[in-house]
């Protein structure tokens, strides 16, 4: 049978429904489909290797949920022994998507790194063996010390009627939770998920609880058999010990070890590296709940639980009867086996219908059987698009779409390679998250497609669909379409085929700011057009100015001849009357009868998915009472996840970006300040090297502000002029309302150009700040303190010296977050810092 790429692309409110016009001669869905996406099996996952892995997934019917609050949070090493060794099925519950993080990889924060998050964990998920992956809508707000902040800002109902959600719909035997829900954990949100994974236990299975998801979504109660916490300790009264450095002959390393291969992908958080595990490698666990009867030191998570009832047996002999028939030379030959087991899944289906928990069970099982078959038959199954770059609605292209078995077996309507074509339906929306939100203050999502809720991602959007025959027995698989995009010098990558718009408005930048006491108020607004369309674009882009504010030139026009083509503009805008509130300018492009008023910012990494954040093409103005000194010229060393320079520029600074040659050997006397960005020492090989020259450059008379940089990079007692302490557990302030006290308030960085009060720490985002200084030498002053709820008064994260003829800072507080978010205060003692 050739598959077939007729209407082929899906709308996104029919994942899962079966396309007749996608493939020959099917008039039924066999089976329930996996989550798609463009990642390549590993290599431990195809072969015999992977089809021994995926036949002890047939001997059970166990499966676990873990329950974690961020990426990296999860306990992989564990996850992947119980996947890959024991067989269960694992799904996991990571509350949010780590959106208020740094990020080690590139500029990009809040939710575009959310984006990037959820992709390193879904490629540490295949190293886990994790079969299905879950988010709540809540978002990382930062780093916080208490539960109560982190009920209070999620909603104690919305995180966990999200979470008895998610419960419900996977329907695990056990649910693990890798915290607590008290002070041992630490983190806010770590508490908070070790909470709200009891209390989902606790209720998911009460009708009563959530009663919409029932009547609404058609969701079921479920209770759960048995709950677990992580996080014991050896000493502590524990259930169950497990060592996760198991060695494993299919993986050829120990289930921690190999877990940790995945870990290292999640590099925005500084974890892309790989580090061996010294056996034993041992996690305790203790049982919080029971609704069986089990031992009070148990062997496994599933004691006291029939995870091969009775019911299963006469599908499980033939598991048995495939377990005997397999070969590590000939994998294949456990396919008729397998095949009779399908059969028998699908025979049980349907005597099972009355009984939707069997049912659901045994769809689950469906899918094993035919992934176990798959990988025993050696399928090859793809859809390459003759593209290099995303398409537009109602663009057709060709796809090479390849099929072939590597069997000792016979396999049915396998082996081709033939080229079809793919229309983009001319309605076709762009693929974009299922999720957003209007501010960065927002604390959950808003869900624009419910059907997806809960997931990573939405499907892809276009997907090829095959079926096969062995021993007459029909199996259906699904592979996303893909193109390739080039990455000299390591070839291409492997990208999901999405739908972009026929062409996209960005505006630079998103927040700015007109300084009130600025003599040159005018603001420069950068527009680019991006061209999608293959036949090009011609038009014209304007924008839409608050009343009586006029911009040069009043539009512009472009002609973009092909797909991928760019144009820039810079419009310079004059306001008038500015007071110290907010306006809004909106841009415009017009393409024929057609008007375009929105961008993208495209994440893409490599190993990750590109993924594609929509914004509107509107540029926030607030207006600031902020004085500056003219003429000032600022070197900047680039950090991590750091927008500064930007926020240097709309005070009209002149601002320099310092490279490793300009470390070395250039003449700095000439900068009135020198910044180095958040985390810069951690990325800067070169600001390490060179960072005499920047003490001499103060020891000369010059101004040096540091930004915050972790323990592990930064050594005051190495990099700083005078002796001081940052600990490997160093404070931050979380709670971004924290008091504060100005401490030196005569010191001119509190009164020129601006006379700063505290009133300049109304309004902040996320955090005080993070990673201060613990003590320090008496040529240090402290100039702010402040502490989050039942913390100690926090001095250390604004400290100023003089040294020699000059000053130098370290600053910890969160410019990179208050700047790019226009807020008042950050900018006036950003303005003082560099003066002279």
């Amino acid at each position: 049978m050739r598959p077939s790429l007729r209407c082929l692309a899906r709308a996104w409110h029919l994942p899962g429904t079966c396309l007749a016009l996608a493939w020959h001669a099917v008039a039924a869905c066999l089976g329930v489909l996996t989550v798609l996406h463009a990642y390549a099996p590993l290599p431990q996952d195809r072969g015999a290797a992977g089809t021994w892995q995926k036949i002890q997934k047939l001997r059970t019917i166990a499966s676990l949920m873990h329950v974690t609050a961020h990426p990296d949070d999860e306990h992989g090493g564990m996850l992947a022994l119980e996947s890959r060794d024991e067989g269960a099925r694992v799904s996991l519950l990571t509350l949010n998507r780590g959106e208020a993080g740094d990020n080690a990889i590139g500029p990009e924060l809040f939710d575009a790194l959310g984006l990037i998050r959820t992709e390193e964990l879904l490629r540490a998920d295949q190293y886990y063996g994790v079969d299905q992956q879950y988010f709540t809508t809540v978002v990382d707000y930062g780093f916080s010390k208490r539960l109560e902040e982190a009920l209070q800002k999620w909603g104690r109902e919305n995180v966990l009627r999200d979470a008895v959600r998610i419960v419900r719909l996977e329907r695990p035997l056990v649910i693990v939770s890798r915290f607590q829900g008290n002070e041992r954990d630490g983190h806010g949100n770590h508490q908070a998920a070790g909470l709200i994974a009891q209390e989902a236990y606790r209720v998911a299975g009460d009708a009563n609880a959530f009663p919409e998801q029932i009547r609404d979504e058609g969701l079921r109660p479920w209770q759960p058999l048995k709950l677990y916490m992580g996080g014991v300790r050896e000493s502590e009264d524990w259930t169950l010990r497990v060592d996760t450095n198991v060695y494993s002959p299919w993986l050829g390393d120990t289930y921690a070890t190999f877990a940790r291969l995945g870990l290292a992908y999640q590099r925005s958080q500084n974890s892309g590296r790989v580090d061996g595990v010294p056996a034993p490698r041992y996690l305790y666990y203790k049982r919080l709940a029971s609704r069986v009867d089990a031992p009070a030191k148990e062997q496994s998570f599933f004691d006291g639980i029939d995870i091969r009832p009775a019911w299963y047996a006469p599908i499980a002999t033939h598991v048995d009867e495939a377990i005997r028939a397999f070969t590590m030379a000939d994998p294949s030959a456990s396919a008729p086996a397998l095949a009779r087991g399908l059969t028998a899944v699908r025979d049980a289906m349907t005597a099972s219908a009355a009984d939707r928990d069997r049912s659901d069970r045994l769809a689950r099982k469906e899918q094993q059987f035919a992934d176990a078959l798959t990988a025993a038959l050696g399928i090859e199954f793809s859809a390459v698009a003759q593209t290099d770059r995303p398409l537009v609605a109602g663009e057709t292209i060709d796809v090479h779409v390849h099929s072939a078995a590597h069997a000792s077996v016979a396999v049915e309507s396998v082996g081709s390679d033939t080229v079809q074509k793919l229309t983009a339906p001319a309605a076709m929306s762009p693929t974009r998250p299922y999720f957003t939100r209007s501010s960065i203050a927002d604390a959950r999502y808003r869900i624009v497609n419910a059907e997806f809720n809960g997931r990573p991602s939405a499907p892809p959007p276009f997907v090829m669909r095959l079926q096969y025959r062995v021993d007459g027995v029909p199996v259906r698989l699904e592979t996303p379409v893909v193109f390739r995009e080039p990455q000299p010098p390591y070839g291409t990558a492997t990208r999901e085929l999405t739908l972009v718009p026929s062409l996209a408005v960005n505006v630079s930048p998103h927040q700015a700011i007109v300084p009130l006491g600025a003599r040159d108020r005018r603001l420069r607004i950068g527009v680019e057009t991006v061209n999608n369309a293959p036949a090009g674009s011609t038009g014209t882009v304007a924008l839409t100015l608050p009343a009586g504010w006029t911009s040069e030139p009043a539009s512009a026009s472009f002609a973009l001849a092909r797909a991928g083509e760019t144009s820039r503009f810079e419009f310079l805008v004059t306001p008038t009357g500015v007071a110290a509130r907010d306006y809004s300018i909106d841009v415009v492009a017009k393409v024929g009868s057609e008007t375009f008023a929105e961008g993208y910012d495209v994440i893409a990494h490599r190993d990750l998915e590109t993924r594609y954040l929509y914004h509107a093409a509107t540029t926030e103005v607030r207006g600031v009472d902020v004085k500056i000194a003219t003429g000032l010229k600022v070197g900047y060393v680039m950090g991590v996840g750091d927008d500064v320079p930007s926020g240097l520029a709309q005070l009209g600074i002149d601002v320099h970006l310092l490279s490793a040659a300009d470390l070395a050997t250039a003449d700095l006397s000439g900068f009135d300040a020198i910044m180095t960005g958040t985390r810069a020492y951690g990325v800067r090989d070169d600001l390490r090297t060179y960072n005499r020259r920047l003490l001499d450059y103060v020891k000369g008379g010059g101004n040096l502000i540091v930004l915050y940089n972790t323990p592990q990079e930064f050594d005051p007692k190495q990099f700083a002029p005078y002796p001081a302490t940052l600990p490997r557990d160093a404070e931050e302030v979380s709670e971004e309302d924290a008091p504060v006290t100005i401490l030196a308030p005569t010191r001119r960085e509190f009164t020129t150009p601006n006379a700063i009060t505290t009133a300049d720490f109304d309004g902040w985002v996320e955090q005080r700040g993070s990673k201060f200084w613990s003590d320090w030498d008496a040529a240090y002053t402290p100039m702010v303190e402040t502490h989050d709820q039942g913390q100690a008064p926090q001095r250390g994260g604004w400290l100023a010296a003089t040294y020699g003829k000059g000053r130098y800072t370290y600053f910890a507080y969160a410019f990179h977050r208050q700047l790019p978010y226009g807020v008042p205060g950050a900018y006036r003692i950003l303005a003082n810092l560099v003066s002279k």
